[in-house]
């Protein structure tokens, strides 16, 4: 990633001409193999039809940092590594989330899965950056340590004593402790989806915090900190969490209406609509929600379903916006059975693929982060000693 020195800023730059593109909305940033947002979804090149479909999370992650798809043994020994990470977690790690849960069980998930990453990075003693090698290994233990991480603070703020990882792929075992039953394999299909779908997207804030971070020369565990605090917010990961609370909060379909009115005379977002750069809709929301009115049907989450519909309609019909991934998400998540307060930690174990990708990514081709702003603030004045102000 490139930035112009202050001194050989060109004649066209924001800082000469006034202009400037407010939350770098359209500029673009650096170059990355990893991800294209160009007509498609892709992953290193793949289509993400096909990869969501199969909702086989390891394969992505694989794919993500390795930049192919894994063979069958390459799965099987990536697989393994990753559940050997998940299931061990260091005891100090676990004691200071028992610590934790005894002082503040109410404390947000998503500030837990930020501590215990700089926990984790502490005691692996991860103070700059490795050697590409050793920064996939580390790669590989997040993936199966922060999935680890977000159960273990379940079980503790819970009052109940952590429950062993349970034996196979990284979705159903986390579904399974999440919810404390095993999942069909209709609900793991889906679940899988979600964490494919929710991998990788680019130089989404997050993603562009962690390899701001690192481009400093800082760690990895550092840049995946951040990075979680950025997804935290609800104008990005957060979003998934307040799509429920909206659809709460309108109950039912016949109160659509006359709700969606009353945000827009208020001017307020309605959370899990439009995006910043998908004008004709989310590709990722259109898959996702075929599957989830299918695992709606017939059960009790059918009515929230036939809610969101008609939302949908009339967000299109007065604002022309479309659903992005976090409208079809949350419904997916509320019937699975999990907590709302889940909601953005799953999409921090997903995006942990992505995540580590762009930070190896980065390292290995870095060029520190630094761009330019535009001043607004007072025009130059002379300074007063304190005695000679009144």
């Amino acid at each position: 990633m490139a930035t112009t020195p202050p001194s050989k800023v060109p004649a066209t730059a924001p800082a000469a001409t006034g202009d400037f593109a407010k939350g770098l909305a359209g500029i673009v940033a650096g170059r990355t193999a990893i991800c294209s947002l160009e007509g498609d979804l892709r992953y290193r090149g793949y289509a993400i039809g096909p990869l969501a479909t199969a909702g086989d999370f390891e394969e992505v992650a694989y794919l993500l940092l390795y930049g192919e798809l894994p063979t069958p043994d390459e799965h099987a020994a990536f697989s393994r590594r990753v559940h050997g990470a998940a299931r061990g977690l260091d005891p100090a790690v676990v004691d200071c989330l028992t610590r934790l849960a005894a002082r503040a069980p109410t404390a947000a998930p998503m500030d837990v899965l930020r501590t215990g990453v700089s926990l984790l990075g502490q005691i692996e003693l991860d103070q700059t950056p490795g050697p590409r090698e050793a920064l996939l290994q580390q790669a590989e233990r997040l993936l199966g340590q922060v999935p680890a991480i977000l159960a273990a603070w379940m079980d503790l703020a819970a009052g109940r004593p952590v429950a062993p990882w349970p034996e196979g792929p990284l979705a159903p075992a986390l579904l399974e402790r999440l919810t404390g039953h095993r999942p069909t394999a209709e609900q793991t299909a889906i679940f899988g989806t979600t964490l494919v779908l929710y991998a990788e997207h680019e130089f989404n804030a997050s993603t562009f915090t962690a390899r701001t971070i690192v481009s400093t020369g800082s760690d990895m565990h550092s840049g995946i900190t951040g990075a979680i605090g950025a997804l935290k917010g609800p104008l990005h990961g957060g979003a998934n969490e307040q799509v429920l609370e909206t659809l709460s909060a309108i109950g039912s379909a016949d109160r659509a209406e006359a709700w969606v009115g009353e945000q827009f005379a208020a001017k307020r977002v309605v959370m899990g609509f439009g995006h910043r750069v998908y004008k004709d809709g989310d590709v990722r929301a259109k898959l996702l929600g075929r599957m989830c009115r299918d695992l709606a049907r017939g059960t009790a989450a059918e009515p929230l379903e036939d809610l969101a519909d008609r939302v949908e309609r009339l967000m299109l019909e007065h604002k022309g916006l479309k659903p992005n991934l976090d409208w079809p998400a949350a419904r997916v998540y509320h019937a699975l059975g999990l907590p709302v307060s889940v909601f953005t930690p799953i999409f921090v174990v997903a995006r942990m693929s992505g995540w580590t990708a762009h930070i190896i990514e980065q390292i290995g081709d870095n060029r520190l982060i630094r761009p330019l702003s535009l001043y607004c603030g007072a025009p130059p004045r002379d300074y007063r000693p304190l005695a000679h102000r009144r």
